[in-house]
């Protein structure tokens, strides 16, 4: 990394680190309790970032992995008294293992093909949860325990939760961060510019497809255990196709090959659309849409992705601006 992308990069974290820390002084604790809701979206779409944006698989069935994660604690919780956030693993493992199974046709179908399959699974969850209502529920849900807050936290339980959602989504940056390093991300990124010649150079296609569904579906089911636990309860309604939809909307507006992309992507799922219906509820789909073709008029490459350019403008003039005075200052 050249210095204007690691300036660039220590830039991010940094205001990332302060809007993180300024977010429970100035949000109310309704208002703090949605950007938990967004942040646990966020971890799902980490996990599509890691599959669409750098393994280049498209995947239009993370909103039922989501599901299933939410699902697995509900189920663990409601029925066996498990504690909430000891499911979480539990989530992800379960989300991994069915990821895998719907990530076997990617091994012989690619673009389109293989998101109609995948949006085939979005659209029969929901159905499938109702069919299973002896034990998710059915219609009426499952409820979920709010994990105990520690006695320094307990007359703010927004807080508590916007603290365990910051620190799965923490968690699963920084392994997608590993494994986006070294090898495997070299693997991913070559499968995705070129399957030919990554095979012909060794990769196996096989493996690194499986390998990124499944740490991708891990991500998702991951998600849907924090945003169950937020949420208190959970029902089919929660999970339709949809949530598939707008989960790959967060992903490309924020930036489908960025971490920090993420994060705006899940905000944007959960704030622009309540943002368009109060400025109009019954222009609100309409508000939502346009505020959509002018994100990706501006920013092709999501909201990060203009961002890092602007940065990396900036600071090319500023040393542009160095150079010119250190060349007059030798000509004096």
């Amino acid at each position: 990394m050249n210095d204007d992308g690691f300036r660039a990069a220590a830039l991010k974290f940094a205001l990332f680190a302060i809007v993180a820390i300024l977010i429970p002084v100035l949000a109310p604790g309704y208002a703090l309790q949605q950007v938990a809701i967004a942040i646990a979206y966020t971890i799902a779409i980490l996990g599509l970032n890691l599959l669409m944006g750098f393994a280049g698989q498209i995947c239009l069935a993370q909103g039922t992995l989501f599901g299933v994660g939410a699902y697995v604690t509900a189920i663990l919780n409601a029925t066996y008294g498990v504690s909430p956030l000891l499911t979480l693993p539990a989530s992800a493992a379960v989300a991994a293992a069915i990821g895998l199974v719907i990530g076997l046709p990617a091994l012989r179908l690619q673009g389109l093909q293989l998101a109609i399959v995948t949006f085939g699974i979005a659209a029969a969850f929901p159905q499938l949860l109702l069919k299973m209502g002896s034990l998710t529920g059915g219609v009426s849900g499952l409820p979920i325990e709010a994990p105990e807050a520690p006695s320094f936290l307990s007359d703010s339980p927004e807080l508590w939760l916007y603290i365990i959602s910051l620190t799965c989504a923490g968690i699963g940056a920084l392994l997608v961060s590993r494994m986006l390093f070294g090898d495997n991300g070299r693997s991913l990124r070559a499968q995705r510019d070129n399957p030919q010649i990554a095979q012909a150079l060794g990769v196996n296609l096989t493996r690194t497809r499986l390998w990124a569904f499944a740490a991708s579906s891990a991500l998702a089911g991951l998600g849907g255990g924090v945003f169950g636990i937020i949420s208190g309860f959970i029902s089919p309604e929660s999970f339709l196709a949809i949530l598939s939809i707008n989960i790959v909307i967060g992903s490309i507006v924020g930036g489908a090959t960025s971490i920090v992309g993420a994060f705006l992507g899940g905000l944007f799922m959960v704030f622009v659309p309540t943002w368009a219906s109060d400025i109009n509820l019954s222009l609100g789909n309409l508000i939502y849409g346009l505020a959509l073709i002018l994100i990706m008029m501006v920013a092709r490459n999501g909201v990060t992705g203009f961002i890092e350019k602007w940065l990396s403008m900036t600071f090319r003039r500023m040393a542009s601006s160095r150079r010119q005075i250190e060349t007059r200052e030798e000509l004096i």
